[in-house]
Order: C-alpha cells, then structure tokens, then sequence
C-alpha cells in the first residue's frame, strides 16, 4: 500500500471513530436525562450528573485549534529559538562582546540545556520534547562546524568525529522517538544554521563533507521508516547549496571537490528514492519516480558548472551525450526492474539529452536532418514494440523541427537548404500519416 493510500484508509478510519464517539455520547446524554426523569428529585443530585466524566467529543472546528495548539507551535517555536539564539551569537561576534573560546562554549551549553529539557520531558510531553531534541541536535551540529572552521578549536578529524557521533546519536532517536519532525529540523535543519553565523566560503571541502555525513543519516532514516519529506527536503536543499557554489565560485579546486560530491550527492538520493523498495519492500510510488528524474536533472546541470560548459566548444554536447548514455542504461534498468513508468521517464530524459547534444555539437542543416532521422528511429522503434509514448515522442520532435525550421532555420539556410530541409520534412509527415490511416483500425480500433 503506498503512502497515499494509507493516508486516505487513516483518515477514513478517524472519520468513523469520530462519528461512532459523536453518537454513542449523544445516547449517553439521553440515558442520564431518562434517567434523572426517572428518579426522585431528591434522590438525584444535579452536581453529581453534572460531574461525571462523559467522553469528550470535540467538534470539527476544533482541529485547526489542535493542528495549530499542539503540532505547529513548537515547530515554529524551536526555529525562532534557533535562528534567535544564532543571530543572538552573531551580533556578540560584531560587537566583540565575547571571546571567542566563550562563544563556543556557550553554544555548547544552549545545545546541551536543550536537550536536558527534552529529555526530562519525555515522558510527560513526547511531541514537545522531540522538538526541543531537534534543536539541540542542530545547536550541537553548528557549533562543532564552526568550531573546527571559523575558530580552529577542534582538528578537522575531531570535528567530524563529533558530527558523526551526533548523527548517529539523531538518527537513533528520531527512531526511538518515530517522530518525522526530529528528522526534519535535526538533521535537514542543519543544513542552512552555518550560513547563519558567517558568510565564509574558504573551506568548501568541508561544507560539503558536512552535507554529506548528514545526508547519510537522512537515507538510514528514509530506509526504516517512511518519512518522504525528510528525504525531499535533503536532496532540494544539498544541491541548491552545491550548484549556488559552483556557479559563483572561481575556486580551482573546483573539478577535484565538484566531482567527488556532485558524485556523492547523486548516489546518496537515489538510494533515498529507491529506499522504500529496497529496505521496506514497498511499491515503487510515482513520487518516488519523480524523485529519480529529480536527481538525474540536477546531476546533469551540477555536471555542466563543474566541467565549465561553453556554448561555443563542444564540451557541453559531449556531457550531455554521457548523461543521455547514463540516463539511457539507468531507463533500461528499470524496465527489466518492471518499473514502467520509470522506465519510460528517464527513457525519453534520455531522448531529450540526445537531441541537446545534436544542437550542441552540430549547426545549420545537419541539426535538421539528424534529429528527422532520430525521429524516425524513434517512430519505427514505437511501431515495433508497440509504443505508444515513443510514437508520440517521434511527432513531438517532428513537430519541434518544423518549428525551428520555420522559426530559425529560414533566416539562415540558403535556398538550397531549406528545399532540401521541407521536403525531408514533408516526405517524413506523408509517411508517418500514411501509417497511420493504413493501420488505423489495429491502432485505434472501429
């Protein structure tokens, strides 16, 4: 059952456990009056009726109260905690109110404050208590890193042995706790807290090593439990931060980082795409389909900045062919998977990236020509395997030449070209039409 079934049966199930409670309290109510009328006057006591525990039904407008009172509240409460507690840090540092070996100390301290408090809540107050685990998990998380990169207090190797530690730490109790909210404001919320304190871009190595260490807790959590925003959140937020990097940047060691963590971060999100079939032997749900293409696309264009793409060289036509190449055997490993729609998606993402690198590598004419000849390999393979999306994927890119021919290539072309360009056009349409008014029974049936 995917996730948006079990959501629709949970909310058909409260829906009749609240109906059941509305009415078996109304019948209550009519078993007490019946039974006051029943009795002598005196020997009925209006303020014992009065204080009997009756069950509580609480009326549908009640929910926003309770959606707000006791689930966005202390969400939005403990990101103002941080983001003051941080902004708070950082005017100390401006104004040279504290040294720095104290603001390292204090930060620690606010961490560890926070989660004695939700550990002394716990039992009590467990949602409340998982929020306030998230911010210190995310105070402790920040002050580590800027200890090791803005203040040298710590050793790069000790910094991130603290940051494993706490991950690990956090990923054990988001699952103790089996709250998605820890996962989310733990670990993804970590992400952006260094960005509050400075604007120091010196150790890239390091952000990015630290993005990563906290991707892997967010793939151990995605595997064991199906928390999908979790998973979302990270692999938005990871690339955001690698690809502004590598736009804005001018750092030579651009190819040796860019490539190991472009890397890391595409294996790390597909194995969080893939993680509910994998480990918890769920469907492949669409959203998880659109996951895959996700990733797949933002690899490409983190590919294209970390090998600096020029429209006037041939290097971004020969990225796109590898990555029309990968997306083309990653399409074929989900067919045989029996993943269709997958399949199907990065087979024509694949398709896309080949006519990209058609565009890129080649001009005038030969552009025309190659993609009605990709067209018809495209049709003809529909036809044969009987495909109905490649058929439509061989007329949309017909269609897209025309297009261009129209458009551009008729302010360019001699007149020799476009005469030749029209009629391998037209010529191409005939055909594909004929095919289709000859078969059009076994296609379309009566």
């Amino acid at each position: 059952m995917d996730e948006k079934a079990r959501l629709q049966a949970l909310e058909k199930q409260i829906e009749d456990l609240s109906a059941q409670i509305k009415e078996q309290y109304r019948a209550l109510q009519q078993l007490h009056a019946e039974l006051q009328s029943l009795k002598p006057a005196s020997t009925v006591n209006p303020d014992t009726v009065n204080k009997k525990k009756l069950p509580i039904y609480s009326h549908p407008s009640s929910s926003l109260e309770n959606l707000i009172g006791l689930r966005l509240i202390h969400l939005i409460g403990i990101v103002v905690l941080v983001i003051g507690l941080s902004l708070g840090v950082k005017y100390a540092i401006d104004k040279n109110l504290i040294s720095e070996g104290l603001r390292i100390v204090l930060a620690y301290a606010a961490g560890l404050l926070l989660y004695f408090l939700s550990a002394s809540l716990r039992k009590q107050y467990a949602a409340f208590s998982a929020i306030l685990f998230s911010g210190a998990m995310a105070s402790l998380y920040f002050t580590s890193f800027g200890a090791c990169v803005y203040y040298h207090f710590l050793s790069y190797t000790a910094s991130f042995v603290i940051m494993i530690a706490l991950t690990v730490f956090t990923t054990v109790e988001a699952l103790r706790y089996n709250r998605q909210e820890i996962a989310l404001l733990g670990l993804v919320g970590a992400y952006g807290i260094p960005f509050l304190i400075s604007p120091d871009r010196g150790h890239p190595e390091m952000l990015f090593l630290y993005i990563s260490i906290i991707n892997v807790g967010v793939v151990f959590l995605c595997a064991k439990k199906p928390w999908i925003l979790v998973g979302r959140a990270a692999q938005a937020i990871s690339w955001l931060l690698f690809i502004g990097w590598v736009v804005w940047q001018n750092d030579e060691r651009l190819k040796t980082y860019g490539l190991v963590f472009m890397f890391a971060f595409f294996v790390q999100f597909a194995v969080n795409a893939l993680s509910a079939k994998l480990f918890r032997k769920e469907p492949f749900s669409l959203f998880a389909t659109y996951q895959i293409l996700a990733n797949n696309l933002l690899f490409y264009v983190a590919a294209l900045f970390v090998f600096g793409y020029s429209f006037v060289d041939s290097t971004i036509a020969i990225i796109s062919l590898l990555f029309a190449a990968f997306a083309a055997a990653q399409a074929v490993a989900f067919l045989f998977w029996k993943e269709n729609i997958a399949g199907k998606l990065l087979a024509f993402y694949a398709l896309a990236l080949f006519v990209l690198f058609i565009g890129f590598q080649w001009k005038g004419i030969t552009v025309t020509l190659l993609w009605l000849l990709t067209a018809v390999v495209i049709f003809v393979a529909g036809v044969k395997f009987k495909s109905i999306p490649a058929r439509m994927a061989a007329i949309a890119l017909m269609g897209f030449t025309l297009l261009k021919l129209v458009a551009l290539d008729s302010l360019t072309f001699s007149t020799l070209q476009k005469v030749i360009a029209y009629l391998v056009l037209g010529v191409l349409l005939l055909v594909v039409s004929f095919f289709y008014q000859k078969f059009k029974e076994q296609l379309f049936g009566e």
